[in-house]
C-alpha cells in the first residue's frame, strides 16, 4: 500500500505477486488489476476482473468494473482508427452491461465507422423497441437514414427527437438543415417549370417533398406539374395529400389552392376519358367535380357533351340549361341547345307529328336565330301542318313563306330549300324570292340579327302581306326600288359576326372543353352522312327479286287420288 500512494505501480504489482503466490484472495486481483490500470494495460487489467468475476460471481460492482475497462480499451482503440478492435470490445462492454446506454451507442458509432449501416441501423431499431425516450438514438437513426438518402425518414427521426426535447441542438441544427433544401429544391423546380422543364421541375419537387415532406404547398405543386404531364391519377394523390396535410381548414390558402386544381384534374380527365370514348367514366369525374364547385358552367357544359356523345338528350339538355343559368349569354351553350332542339324537331317531323315539330324547332330559334337550316324545316313542318289541316291554313301558310325567306336570306346555298320553294311560291327561284318585295322587312331584321347596334322592328312584326305574296305568285317583273337592293351572301355569313366567348367562374382558369363547336357539329353529320351512304347503298345496290334457285311443287294430284 505504501508502494501504491507514492504511485510505484510497478513494485505494488510485484509484492501482489509475491502475496498471491502465498494465499489466493479475490482483492489481491482487484488490487493487481487497478495498478495495471495505471499503467495503461487494459489486458492486463481485464485478465485480473475476469478472475474476481469467477471468485466473487455474485458481486455486480466486478462485472461493471469489467464492463467498463472494455468500454475504456474500445475507446481507446476508437481513438487509434483501430475500429473492428475497438467494436469487439465495445460489445463485450454491452454485453457485460446491457442496461447502458453509452456502450451500444458506441457499438453503433463503429459499425458506422466500418460502413456497415444495415447492422447499425439494425441495431439502433432493436435499442429503441426497449428505449424510445432517447432523442439521441432518433438523432443517430436520423443520420443513419441520411446517410441512405432516405431523407423522409431522417425528416420524422429528427421530428421526434424534437418532441422529446425541443432545445435537443443536433436536432435544431437537422431541421433547419432540412428545411432549407427542402426551400432550395422547390425554387429549382419553380424556375424549370417556368422554362417549360416540367420532368425535371417534377424531380426537384419530388426531392423537396421526400427532404420535407410536413409542407402541403409542395405537394400542390407537384400535382399542377402531374397535371401538365397528363398524369392524372398521381396529381389526384398530390392533391388529396395536401388537403389531408393542412386538416382540411377551408379558410387555408393552400386549401383553397388544392381544392381548385384538383377540380381543375378532375375535368382534365373527364377530357382525356372523353377523346379516347369512355364517357361513363368521363361522367363520374365530372361528378366529382360538380360536387366540390357548382358555380362552374363549363363543368356542366362538359357533363352535357358526354351525355349528348352518349345519345342521352334529355340529361345533355338538363346540363346544358343549367350552364345558362350560370351565364345566360353564352352563345356556346345556346348553340348546343339549339342543335338537341333541332334533333327533337327532326324526330317528331319523322313521326308526322307536326305541330310537335314545328315547337321543337322554334325552342331551337329561340336559342340559335341564326341557323338558315332551322327555318327552313320549320317552314316545311308548318306547311306539312297546312296539308293535314285547313283550320289554320292563312297562318300555317304565311308563317311557312316566312321561315322559308329567312332560311334563304342566311343560307341561300341548303340544298334542302328546292323542294319546298315550288310549293311555297309556286313557278319562282330563289333569286326571284331574296329580292322580292316580301324579303324587304326579313332582310332588315336579319341585318338586326347580324348586326344588334341597328335598331330594327320586333320580330313579332314580320309580316309577308297578300299584295307580296300576290306580286311573286305573278308578276316577278313588278318588284319595287327597295326590293331590288342586292343581298349577299357575306352579309348573312355569321362567321363574320363577333361571338362571345365563354369564361370560367373566378375562380377558376379557362376550363379544358371536351368539344368544340365544330366537333359537337361533326357528330352529328356524320350519323346523317351515314344514313344518308346506307340508304344510298340500299338504293344502288339492291337485291334482285328474281330467283333462280330450287322449287318445290305439291302435286295436288297425287295427294286426292291417296285419298281415295
Amino acid at each position: 500500500m505504501e508502494l501504491k500512494e507514492k504511485k510505484d505501480f510497478t513494485g505494488t504489482i510485484n509484492f501482489i505477486n509475491k502475496s498471491l503466490a502465498l494465499r489466493d484472495l479475490h482483492i489481491y486481483y482487484v488490487e493487481r488489476a487497478e495498478a495495471y490500470i495505471q499503467l495503461c494495460d487494459f489486458q492486463s487489467a481485464i485478465l485480473n476482473y475476469k478472475r474476481v468475476c469467477l471468485m466473487e460471481p455474485e458481486n455486480d460492482d466486478y462485472y461493471k468494473r469489467l464492463a467498463f475497462l472494455f468500454y475504456f480499451q474500445g475507446q481507446t482503440l476508437f481513438d487509434q482508427r483501430l475500429y473492428p478492435e475497438a467494436l469487439e470490445a465495445f460489445a463485450r462492454a454491452a454485453e457485460m452491461a446491457p442496461d447502458n446506454v453509452g456502450y451500444h451507442i458506441r457499438s453503433m458509432t463503429c459499425l458506422a465507422a466500418l460502413h456497415r449501416h444495415g447492422e447499425c441501423l439494425a441495431l439502433v431499431n432493436k435499442r429503441l423497441e426497449s428505449e424510445n425516450d432517447n432523442p439521441d438514438l432518433y438523432i443517430m437513426r436520423a443520420r443513419l437514414h441520411e446517410m441512405f438518402r432516405n431523407t423522409t425518414l431522417c425528416y420524422y427521426d429528427v421530428k421526434d427527437a424534437m418532441k422529446l426535447n425541443e432545445d435537443h441542438p443536433e436536432a435544431k441544427a437537422m431541421m433547419i438543415k432540412l428545411e432549407k433544401r427542402a426551400l432550395e429544391n422547390k425554387h429549382h423546380a419553380m424556375q424549370l417549370n417556368l422554362l417549360g422543364k416540367h420532368r425535371e421541375a417534377l424531380q426537384k419537387i419530388s426531392v423537396a417533398i421526400e427532404t420535407d415532406p410536413a409542407v402541403a404547398d409542395f405537394h400542390v405543386l407537384r400535382g399542377t406539374l402531374h397535371r401538365r404531364l397528363a398524369d392524372f391519377n398521381a396529381a389526384i394523390d398530390d392533391f388529396l395529400l395536401a388537403l389531408d396535410k393542412c386538416d382540411h381548414n377551408e379558410e387555408s390558402p393552400v386549401y383553397i389552392e388544392s381544392q381548385r386544381q384538383l377540380l381543375l384534374t378532375y375535368n382534365d380527365f373527364a377530357v382525356e376519358c372523353f377523346t379516347k370514348g369512355f364517357y361513363d367514366e368521363a361522367i363520374i369525374l365530372l361528378n366529382k367535380a360538380i360536387k366540390g364547385e357548382k358555380r362552374e358552367k363549363g363543368l356542366y357544359i362538359n357533363r352535357g357533351d358526354c351525355f349528348f356523345r352518349q345519345g342521352d338528350y334529355n340529361f345533355a339538355l338538363q346540363d346544358y340549361h343549367q350552364a345558362l343559368d350560370l351565364d345566360s349569354m353564352d352563345i356556346n351553350v345556346k348553340n348546343r341547345v339549339s342543335v338537341i332542339y333541332n334533333e327533337y324537331a327532326t324526330v317528331a317531323y319523322q313521326d308526322k307529328n307536326y305541330p310537335e315539330a314545328e315547337s321543337k324547332f322554334t325552342l331551337a330559334l329561340q336559342y340559335n336565330i341564326k341557323m338558315g337550316s332551322y327555318y327552313i324545316s320549320r317552314s316545311r313542318a308548318r306547311y306539312m301542318m297546312e296539308v293535314a289541316g285547313r283550320a289554320f291554313y292563312y297562318e300555317n301558310m304565311q308563317g311557312a313563306r316566312q321561315d322559308l325567306i329567312m332560311g334563304l336570306l342566311l343560307d341561300p346555298t341548303n340544298e334542302e330549300v328546292l323542294s319546298i320553294l315550288s310549293r311555297l311560291f309556286p313557278g319562282k327561284s330563289v333569286g326571284d324570292v331574296v329580292n322580292s318585295r316580301a324579303a324587304d322587312q326579313a332582310k332588315t331584321i336579319l341585318r338586326g340579327i347580324l348586326y344588334p347596334t341597328v335598331p330594327v322592328p320586333k320580330r313579332s312584326s314580320i309580316v309577308v302581306s297578300s299584295a307580296d305574296i300576290e306580286e311573286l305568285t305573278k308578276d316577278p317583273g313588278l318588284m319595287s326600288a327597295s326590293a331590288k337592293s342586292t343581298w349577299s351572301q357575306e352579309d348573312a355569313d355569321i362567321s363574320n359576326v363577333e361571338e362571345r366567348m365563354y369564361k370560367s367562374g373566378s375562380c377558376f382558369p379557362d376550363l379544358k372543353a371536351c368539344m368544340d363547336e365544330r366537333d359537337f357539329n361533326l357528330k352529328l353529320a356524320g350519323e346523317k352522312k351515314q344514313v344518308h351512304e346506307d340508304v344510298k347503298t340500299v338504293m344502288i345496290e339492291r337485291r334482285t327479286l328474281k330467283y333462280s334457285g330450287g322449287r318445290i311443287f305439291r302435286d295436288y294430284k297425287f295427294q286426292s287420288t291417296n285419298k281415295l
